[in-house]
């Protein structure tokens, strides 16, 4: 009875040392598993819980708390207890997910399309022209023609506005918001809003009348690198419209 009395010692030992020093060495040769603190700054502290249980292949050989903080300099940290393969895999995993929101330039193009005969003009980007090919599968327009182009940044879930300039007394106001797609880093994206409104003056017999007309509401997928035809709105006269290109700008 006094043998197994000191045998039991030395277990009893090896049970507290995770709480006491924040590691322990497994039996039968297991890696040691480790406690770590990571800090958490843009995920979601549940978000980055979920992602940190991803990488345990094995759960119960794994910890994983989040602990919020009442800092506003500070959102909060996850207390990781696993061994070093599995720790260094959720490393990786958080500095690919926990990153700022993604800023996005965009290209926009404003063309004047009509039915005559000709070709596109040679103002307008080589980029466009895989998209209006496209568009003449099934549209009836034959030339195009630059109006106006503009180049806008936007950051993930915030609104960003822009402005073209049209025929005449004409301008175009606008606004677009996106989210990223996929996995973190992935190239595809979410407009999942874009309006262009148009604004003019009208001369009536009351007077200059300002003129607001929404001419596209819509929402899309698209990819970095791609040029996309968001829409198009009838122009004044029967042969014409206007036709509204986008561009995901590639990451110089």
């Amino acid at each position: 009875m006094k043998n197994a009395l000191i045998r039991c010692i030395p277990l009893l030992a090896l049970l507290l040392l995770p709480e006491t020093l924040g590691a322990a060495q497994e039996t039968q040769g297991s890696p040691a598993t480790q406690t770590i603190r990571y800090d958490i700054h843009f995920l979601d502290l549940h978000g980055a819980e979920v992602l940190a249980w991803d990488q345990c292949v094995q759960k119960e050989r794994c910890r994983v708390a989040s602990v919020t903080l009442n800092d506003p300099n500070r959102k909060g940290y996850l207390e990781v207890g696993a061994d070093p393969a599995v720790q260094e895999k959720i490393v990786r995993a958080l500095a690919k997910a926990d990153t700022g929101p993604r800023t996005q330039r965009f290209q926009l193009l404003l063309l004047a399309a009509t039915t005559k005969a000709g070709v596109a003009g040679p103002e307008i980007p080589a980029n466009a022209g895989k998209a209006l090919a496209d568009l003449r599968k099934f549209l009836p327009f034959k030339s195009y023609r630059l109006v106006d182009a503009a180049l806008l940044s936007a950051t993930e879930g915030e609104p960003a506005q822009g402005r073209l300039a049209g025929s005449g007394d004409a301008a175009y106001d606008v606004k677009l918001r996106f989210q990223p797609a996929g996995e973190p880093g992935a190239p595809s994206l979410f407009m999942d809003h874009f309006q262009l409104a148009q604004e003019m003056v009208v001369s009536t017999k009351d007077g200059p009348h300002y003129d607001h007309r929404q001419l596209i509401d819509t929402t899309f997928s698209l990819k970095e690198g791609e040029t996309i035809v968001v829409g198009t709105s009838k122009a004044d006269g029967a042969d014409g419209a206007l036709v509204v290109l986008l561009t995901a700008v590639p990451a110089s």
